[in-house]
């Protein structure tokens, strides 16, 4: 039989008026803080865009190359997503709108796909996927780049690049080009910064005009490192 709850003291009565008055307070003040603390982390996760009147930072390509294998095996099996997307060469709406959108995919991406190298998938040393659920780098781009597909975005301002990492480590990343510059989006950082600030040395990259080819980059340059 459930025993009977006694009769508060006057002194717990006025404790939980109290706690009556204070929690719902409480809770909007913590609700705020959480809502400050999700802006400021979305509002770091970009540095800021360069001027209208500083000089577009573009990737200078050279010569064709050989594209990637995986990625030439990748283009077999998805061929819609090497095919020629049309559309305006800035994507539709704001400056803002496109960064927020950007910022977002870039970040949900880094976030849903959990880190696993190609050479503990199925026993295949180099394969570039779509949809990954588990997946190393050109997963994380090639997810990132079908999503801004989706949005309506122009092949021609999404490639794929791949680079070697200050410690020399083959890596890939996503170069999504708007408000006139090159910009990269890597599953190493929730940061999206110029191709130039990276720290990577760039090796190759899709061509604008046709997905499945590749070229050069000339004289490849590296920034000041990730922080």
């Amino acid at each position: 039989m459930a025993q009977r709850q006694s009769e508060p003291s006057p002194g717990q009565g006025f404790g939980r008026r109290m706690r009556h008055l204070l929690l719902p307070g409480i809770h909007r003040m913590l609700a705020a803080g959480l809502m400050a603390a999700a802006l400021a982390t979305s509002a770091a996760a970009v540095q800021p865009l360069p001027s209208a009147e500083a000089p577009p930072a573009l990737v200078p390509v050279s010569r064709q190359v050989l594209p990637p294998l995986a990625h030439a095996r990748f283009c077999l099996r998805h061929p819609g997503q090497c095919a020629v997307r049309g559309g305006s060469p800035q994507p539709a709406g704001s400056a803002q709108a496109q960064l927020a959108g950007v910022v977002a995919i870039n970040l949900a991406v880094n976030r849903d796909i959990t880190p696993q190298a190609d050479g503990t998938v199925q026993g295949i040393a180099d394969e570039w996927r779509l949809n990954a659920v588990r997946g190393d780098c050109e997963d994380y781009a090639l997810l990132k780049r079908k999503r801004l597909l989706d949005l309506g975005w122009p092949s021609a301002s999404l490639r794929l690049a791949t680079v070697l990492t200050p410690d020399g480590t083959g890596h890939a990343v996503l170069i999504a080009r708007f408000r006139g510059g090159d910009f990269a989006l890597d599953n190493l950082t929730n940061e999206i910064r110029p191709w130039r600030e990276t720290g990577y040395r760039f090796l190759k990259i899709q061509s604008e005009t046709d997905p499945k080819a590749w070229y050069s980059v000339a004289a490849p340059q590296a920034g000041g490192g990730l922080s």
